[in-house]
């Protein structure tokens, strides 16, 4: 299993070391905040990664894991995702799992969930903006619902 976890602002590190560690067991050196490319080599790997955003990107902050995280806490990418965003009151991205790039699950303050389109063209700069909702989210009533044609409601 595989996280990546696209934050709408910042988890403050020491926040997010603590609650990991408190509800989850993960040792907050095991948590590393910051760029991959300015860690050592002889850093031990971490259970989980929450790297910043290059600029000003939407939903550009990064957290990511592997098979450690899904054992610690014991929940899929979107779950943690929504335990995470109600938690530090900031909305979430994961992937919707779907073989279209531009379909993503936007995740509430309130946990909540549904499908989004994001703005390809910003996405390919790396700044992911929801366009409109596929479906309504609960935590979400401000934001435009097209719903999917018909063809593509069972994804």
């Amino acid at each position: 299993m595989r996280y990546e976890i696209h934050f709408e602002d910042e988890l403050p590190a020491e926040a997010l070391r603590r609650f990991l560690h408190q509800d989850y067991g993960i040792a907050p050196e095991a948590v590393y905040v910051g760029r991959i490319e300015d860690r050592s080599a002889d850093d031990p790997r971490p259970v989980a990664m929450l790297t910043p955003p290059d600029e000003d990107e939407g939903f550009g902050w990064i957290l990511t894991g592997d098979i450690e995280l899904a054992d610690a806490t014991g929940q899929n990418e979107r779950d943690l995702a929504a335990t995470l965003a109600r938690t530090f009151g900031v909305r979430a991205l994961v992937d919707d799992g779907s073989i279209h790039p531009d379909r993503w699950l936007l995740v509430s303050t309130d946990g909540s969930s549904g499908r989004v389109i994001i703005d390809e063209d910003a996405a390919a700069d790396g700044d992911l903006r929801v366009v409109p909702a596929l479906e309504p989210i609960g935590g979400e009533p401000q934001l435009a619902v097209v719903p999917p044609p018909d063809w593509a409601r069972d994804w």
